[in-house]
C-alpha cells in the first residue's frame, strides 16, 4: 500500500474515528484503526462491535491496500507532524514508513484480515435533518438515560418518528426529557410511524463528531442498525432491543401550581444552594410564596436560603429536589424564563421553556422529612 495525503485533513478524520476505539476490550485488535487505501481515498474505520465509525480522505493512491494501525500512535504521530504532505507506505510484514517534510517514522501494523468488516446498512427508511438540530435534541435529553443495566432500553434515547415530526425521549426512573423538532423539511418517503432506541453513548458520540454547522445529517435505518451520514463520515451503531415504556401515560396534568420564573436567576441560586446540600441527595427545598421562592438547603456542612422574584398562580407549596436533576436540564434550555407546573409535594414536576413548547423536562421530587 502506498498513499499520500494532506496532514490538517488526515487529522480531522483521526480525529473523528479514533471516538469509535475501545480502550477496553478482549480483542487487541479492536483497539486499531483500519487504514484502506482506494479510489483516490483513504478511509479510516474504527469499531468496539457496538459501533463503528468510518472516514474518508482525499488522498494520492500509488498502490491500494489497508492494514490495521494503533490507533494511539497513529493518532498521536498524525498530530505531532507538520503541517505538510504526508507519505505513508506499507510492506509485506506490515510495517508502516511515514514520510512529512524532514520527519520520517516506522511503525509496526497488522493484517486487515482479522479485523471486522464494516458493515452494510440496507437504507430501508432514510430521512435528513440538520446537524445543529439532531446536536441539540441530543444535548436536550441524552443526560437522563439510565446508567446501569438493570433496564437496559433505559440506557438509551427513543427516537419517534410520525411525517414531519421527530421526537426524542429520555428517562431513568428519576427524570425525563422530551424534545420535539417539527420540520416540512424531512426528506421523508412515505411509511407508517415508527420509533427506534439509539443507545446513549451512540449519541453522545455523535454529538462529539458533529461540527457547528448547518450540513444535513442523512439518518438511515434497517433491521437493528442505524447510520448517520455527515458528509465523508458515517457513525454505524446497533439499536437496542425492546419495548421502551409508555412514558406519555406518566406526564402529570391537572396542576395546582404553576411558576414562571427567570432561568439564570433559578440557576444561580440552585447552585449556591448545592454548595450545603447533602452529598447523598444533593437535596435542596423549594419554598413558594406570593411573590417569591425560597431556595434553601440544610446540611452538616451548614445551611443557606436564598429568595428569587417569581409569577405564581395556584397553591404555595414546599416541595424539595435533588440539585443535580434540575441543574442539568435548566442549562440545556434556551430561554430566558421557564415555567414550573406542580401537584403538590409529592408529584413530578414539569418544566418548560416559556416561549415554546417543544421541550419538556419532567423530575421527580425527594421526600422531605417531617
Amino acid at each position: 500500500m502506498k498513499f499520500s495525503c494532506d496532514k490538517i485533513s488526515l487529522l480531522n478524520a483521526v480525529n473523528k474515528v479514533i471516538k469509535g476505539v475501545t480502550p477496553r476490550t478482549t480483542l487487541p485488535i479492536l483497539q486499531g484503526i483500519l487504514l484502506t487505501a482506494k479510489d483516490n481515498k483513504l478511509v479510516m474505520y474504527s469499531t468496539d462491535m457496538e459501533i463503528g465509525i468510518e472516514c474518508k480522505v482525499d488522498a494520492e493512491i500509488v498502490e491500494e491496500g489497508s492494514i490495521v494501525v494503533s490507533s494511539k500512535v497513529f493518532s498521536d504521530l498524525v498530530r505531532k507532524l507538520p503541517e505538510d504532505t504526508i507519505y505513508f507506505t506499507t510492506d509485506q510484514d506490515y510495517i508502516v514508513n511515514i514520510k512529512c517534510g524532514l520527519s520520517e517514522f516506522t511503525i509496526s501494523g497488522n493484517s486487515s484480515e482479522e479485523f471486522p468488516d464494516i458493515p452494510e446498512v440496507l437504507k430501508e427508511i432514510t430521512f435528513s435533518i440538520n446537524q445543529n438540530v439532531l446536536k441539540e435534541m441530543i444535548k436536550m435529553t441524552s443526560f437522563c438515560v439510565a446508567q446501569d443495566m438493570t433496564r437496559p432500553i433505559l440506557t438509551g434515547i427513543l427516537m419517534e418518528i410520525s411525517k414531519n415530526t421527530i421526537n426524542m425521549v429520555a428517562l431513568d426512573g428519576y427524570r425525563m426529557a422530551i424534545k420535539k423538532y417539527i420540520s416540512e423539511d424531512l426528506l421523508l418517503k412515505e411509511f407508517d410511524d415508527f420509533s427506534v432506541v439509539i443507545p446513549g453513548t451512540t449519541a453522545n458520540e455523535l454529538v462529539r463528531i458533529m461540527e457547528d454547522n448547518d450540513d444535513n445529517v442523512y439518518v438511515s435505518f434497517t433491521g437493528n442498525q442505524i447510520l448517520f451520514e455527515i458528509n465523508d463520515t458515517k457513525v454505524i451503531s446497533k439499536l437496542l432491543d425492546g419495548n421502551y415504556m409508555n412514558y406519555k401515560a406518566v406526564i402529570p396534568k391537572d396542576f395546582k401550581s404553576i411558576v414562571i420564573i427567570e432561568k439564570d436567576d433559578l440557576i444561580g441560586a440552585i447552585d449556591r444552594a448545592s454548595l450545603l446540600a447533602s452529598n447523598k441527595s444533593n437535596l435542596i427545598k423549594f419554598t413558594f410564596n406570593e411573590k417569591e421562592l425560597i431556595i434553601s438547603s440544610n446540611s452538616e456542612k451548614g445551611k443557606m436560603s436564598e429568595r428569587v422574584n417569581i409569577d405564581i398562580e395556584g397553591n404555595l407549596i414546599e416541595i424539595a429536589f435533588n440539585s443535580r436533576y434540575l441543574l442539568e436540564a435548566l442549562r440545556v434550555i434556551d430561554s430566558e424564563k421557564i415555567k414550573m407546573n406542580m401537584i403538590n409535594s409529592i408529584n413530578p414536576m414539569i418544566i418548560t421553556p416559556v416561549e415554546d413548547d417543544d421541550y419538556l423536562y419532567m423530575v421527580l421530587p425527594v421526600k422531605l422529612n417531617g
